[in-house]
């Protein structure tokens, strides 16, 4: 069974911040991390620079169009949009914002979140969180999941969606520099006999634009990680401390005559970190699947400290998974691992 994710991100316990672990990975399980400095405000980020040939983390390159698409449903009905009334569905959503506008996108969606929970209530929404990039501190992720599209419809349509539509075109950098970029999945993962392709049907972002993803590759992430306390880079701040919890929102790629290899390995993969962790340090682990192509899922995350992080990295059961994905996943020249690291929630400045 998958664990639900709480809307509060702060009730952690102090015994989730385990001590460092003496044991290591070997080298070559893991990519060099790559670093790259964007300007004062921007950490160094991970690996941002991906291959023009290889797919991106998103599979939508707007929440505008989204919203469309989920808005006409019911009249010009999606293959992506099956089970329209039943299926369960789920979003990570990159945002960024004009610097002078960063208060005011965040007491927007302060605002909102409260609405959406008020008016639409946590069945229909069990999980609404923002959550800040490390690397710049005008991204933001928003995690969400739905009880169905047509409870995503009502949120879309109501009032005080409008509201906040119009005020993040006055909030956002614009789209050429940094879309509105949407990766959306049904909740859960099963096995299928045959692994299904759609077509989103949505226009592209221009290739010029911002990635979604702020770390190359999970490889990356697991170096940059491992190598804390010792070596840790400036986005990993307060890697000790209980009070800084962090979230990744993962994209992987299955062959696609290993995909139920995949999420038999994933599955073993979540029970031993439940076992093994705890609830208090990992509140959250759910593998979803892309609704344009099943051999697509995506990792949402949430740890206590990145220290809790560390100690699940630097596990055996994750050593074992490491090698299994060397079988079942696409070559990262198709499509890397992609990460979107966050730190759970956000503060105004």
């Amino acid at each position: 069974a998958h664990r639900r994710g709480a809307h509060r991100a702060d009730a952690h316990a102090p015994d989730a911040c385990p001590g460092p672990s003496r044991v290591s990975p070997e080298s070559d399980d893991f990519s060099l991390l790559q670093r790259s400095a964007h300007g004062s405000v921007v950490r160094d980020a991970a690996g941002l620079r991906r291959s023009l040939a290889a797919d991106p983390m998103q599979n939508i390159d707007g929440l505008a169009h989204l919203m469309q698409a989920v808005i006409a449903a019911p009249e010009k009905p999606l293959a992506w949009l099956k089970d329209f009334d039943t299926k369960p569905v789920g979003v990570t959503v990159k945002m960024k914002a004009l610097p002078q506008h960063r208060n005011d996108f965040l007491k927007a969606f302060t605002w909102v979140r409260g609405q959406t929970i008020e008016q639409e209530g946590e069945v229909a929404v069990p999980l609404f969180k923002l959550s800040s990039s490390p690397f710049d501190d005008h991204v933001f992720y928003l995690v969400e999941e739905w009880a169905s599209a047509a409870a995503l419809r009502r949120h879309f349509v109501s009032g005080y969606m409008a509201r906040l539509v119009q005020e993040l075109q006055e909030y956002l950098v614009p789209s050429s520099e940094s879309p509105s970029y949407v990766a959306f999945y049904g909740l859960g993962s099963g096995n299928v006999s045959s692994p299904e392709v759609h077509a989103s049907g949505l226009p592209p972002a221009p290739r010029s634009a911002e990635p979604m993803q702020n770390i190359a590759n999970l490889s990356a992430l697991m170096q940059a990680v491992v190598g804390a306390p010792d070596n840790t880079p400036p986005w990993l701040k307060g890697f000790r401390s209980c009070t800084k919890p962090i979230g990744i929102t993962v994209k992987f790629k299955a062959l696609p005559q290993r995909r139920n290899d995949f999420v038999k390995a994933m599955k073993t993969h979540q029970r031993l970190t439940a076992e093994r962790e705890g609830e208090v340090a990992n509140p959250l682990f759910k593998l979803h699947t892309s609704p344009f192509d099943q051999s697509v899922f995506y990792l949402v995350e949430e740890w206590a400290s990145a220290s809790a992080l560390r100690k699940h990295f630097v596990s055996d059961y994750m050593a074992h998974l490491v090698e299994e994905l060397k079988a079942y996943l696409v070559p990262s020249s198709e499509s890397p691992t992609y990460v979107a690291f966050y730190n759970l929630g956000y503060e105004e400045k």
